[in-house]
């Protein structure tokens, strides 16, 4: 929800640019199981429509409310990066669109990019769909497995919870499209995983270049 209202922020900056993507995407990739899938859709739909509720009714300013929660969140994950964002980018990357937000940007827009949110659960069971149409903005938070992990488009992708486990080097290199070039909001992307998971990545990646080399 963060993510997307520093993309929102940014939106009149980049209204006008070619590189501007519309749509946010959210994965999350946590068993190959339709059914822990579907119950994961379930409890992720609860959270959203509670933070939603709460992000309607709870007092902005009070100490308590939902507000203070968001922004404790901001200064844990994203405050040092969106401020310094520069200091982790090669020299010749360049995007003039990763402008430096506060929480108060972000806050009064916390509303507007949870409206709407869907939460989908790609797998035959569900019969649930992906899909980002040209003239309107998606934001999605999709739960999935095996067919999120052979080619499947992700549109915005911004936030991928990963905890999978898997000793399958495709599987590791498909869901590693974390997050490649992203005008405009490469700082907001995140990816929560687990450290078996990294080492795993980091061994799959050193051996291909080993045989490029």
């Amino acid at each position: 929800i963060i993510s997307t209202a520093i993309r929102l922020a940014r939106k009149e900056e980049m209204h006008e640019s070619l590189h501007r993507q519309p749509h946010n995407t959210m994965l999350i990739h946590i068993s190959r199981y339709q059914n822990w899938q579907n119950t994961t859709k379930k409890l992720v739909l609860e959270y959203v429509n509670s933070l939603t509720e709460s992000l309607n009714n709870d007092l902005p300013s009070a100490p308590t409310s939902i507000y203070s929660i968001f922004e404790r969140t901001w200064y844990k994950y994203y405050a040092y990066v969106i401020e310094n964002i520069s200091t982790y980018l090669p020299d010749d990357y360049e995007d003039n669109f990763l402008t430096k937000k506060t929480f108060n940007d972000v806050k009064q827009l916390l509303v507007e990019a949870i409206n709407g949110v869907e939460v989908v659960a790609l797998n035959s069971d569900s019969g649930d769909t992906l899909e980002y149409p040209e003239n309107k903005e998606k934001k999605y938070i999709a739960v999935g497995g095996n067919k999120l992990s052979r080619g499947f488009t992700l549109e915005g992708l911004t936030v991928n919870y990963f905890t999978r486990n898997t000793n399958f080097a495709d599987s590791l290199l498909q869901m590693g499209r974390w997050f490649g070039y992203r005008p405009g909001y490469i700082d907001c992307c995140k990816l929560f995983t687990t450290r078996n998971n990294l080492d795993k990545f980091d061994l799959t990646t050193a051996t291909i270049e080993e045989l490029e080399h």
